[in-house]
């Protein structure tokens, strides 16, 4: 078993990409050539709601990634709420409506009950658990999938939830993770915030996230990034204050609001309750139009009224490099 213990996903990313060169060897793979570690790698967050990637050559798109995440926290798995941030995110499905292994459908329909629920009751009621176990992998349904030649079967299949010392840790397992797309990109984002929301739906503070990947790569594409200086402030992404996604008695409007906004008027927050969907989504929400309607600049304004510091700092480069 390899380590990387960082203090967020900056850290982590940094780490990772010398780590590839030490641990990696080259292998085919079904998406072409990629840099493989020889063993499983676990990589621990000491502070995963640092989860904003800032790494310029690496150019994350921040807009997507926590989109994406409401989107998996409303329980859908629809290409059209999504792809409008991420138009590729089509083409990885099997009948160009649905994603076959959306985290979020998964989360809180798939297997016919709320999961993520089922956790934090049970945690509630038992806090010393060793049993709050959410799955995103169906023996029953995915290996046929596979054989048939699906686009999209789940690539994390389980989280596990622990309340240690009185903060909530969380591991998630992953049987294959590119370390450029997917672990240290989207994976940092969707996966934090899934932990915040059961942290705050059971009143504690969010503890530590370790993500435990089977098969960690690299792609042949972002060789480049190997023999990159990546010089990231890591450090620096603790100066922002972040905005709590729920208040600190563990109620919220934030599912509910969540489910009314991706079935109505993306730009209608007339209806929204949630302190977070109002404070930082919306300002994100605005600035995307904005940005897609070729109005860059005034986005760049818009993601300004953002009150996560982070999230806004990581827009505004984002769309300040394509002003550029």
């Amino acid at each position: 078993m390899l380590t990387i213990n960082a203090r967020n996903v900056n850290d982590a990313f940094s780490e990772a990409t010398w780590k590839m060169m030490q641990w990696g060897i080259e292998e085919d793979s079904r998406n072409g050539k990629c840099m493989v570690a020889t063993e499983p790698v676990l990589t621990c967050y000491a502070k995963p709601l640092e989860r904003m990637l800032w790494e310029p050559k690496r150019d994350a798109n921040p807009f997507f990634h926590v989109m994406e995440a409401m989107w998996m926290l409303s329980g859908r798995n629809d290409v059209k709420s999504v792809s409008k941030y991420a138009s590729q995110m089509a083409q990885y499905s099997d009948d160009g409506d649905t994603l076959n292994g959306a985290y979020g459908y998964r989360w809180r329909n798939y297997f016919e009950h709320d999961q993520i629920d089922w956790v934090i009751a049970h945690l509630k009621a038992q806090p010393n658990s060793r049993r709050a176990v959410l799955g995103m992998w169906d023996p029953r349904e995915d290996p046929a999938d596979i054989d048939q030649g699906s686009l999209d079967v789940p690539c994390n299949t389980h989280a596990y939830f622990r309340v240690n010392q009185g903060k909530l840790d969380m591991t998630v397992c992953c049987r294959s993770n590119d370390i450029v797309w997917g672990c240290y990109g989207a994976n940092a984002v969707h996966m934090s915030y899934l932990m915040e929301y059961v942290a705050c739906s059971l009143g504690i503070p969010v503890g530590r996230y370790y993500q435990l990947s089977n098969n960690w790569h690299m792609y042949e594409r972002h060789y480049p990034l190997l023999r990159t200086n990546i010089e990231i402030d890591w450090y620096g992404a603790g100066k922002f204050l972040l905005v709590p996604l729920t208040d600190p008695n563990g109620s919220s409007t934030l599912f509910e609001d969540l489910i009314a906004y991706f079935d109505g008027d993306p730009l209608d927050f007339t209806y929204i309750e949630s302190p977070y969907l109002r404070s930082v989504i919306l300002p994100l929400v605005n600035a995307w139009a904005m940005h897609k309607e070729g109005d860059t600049k005034d986005a760049v304004r818009a993601v300004s009224f953002c009150c996560d510091g982070a999230i806004a700092a990581a827009c505004t480069a984002w769309l300040t490099r394509r002003i550029k």
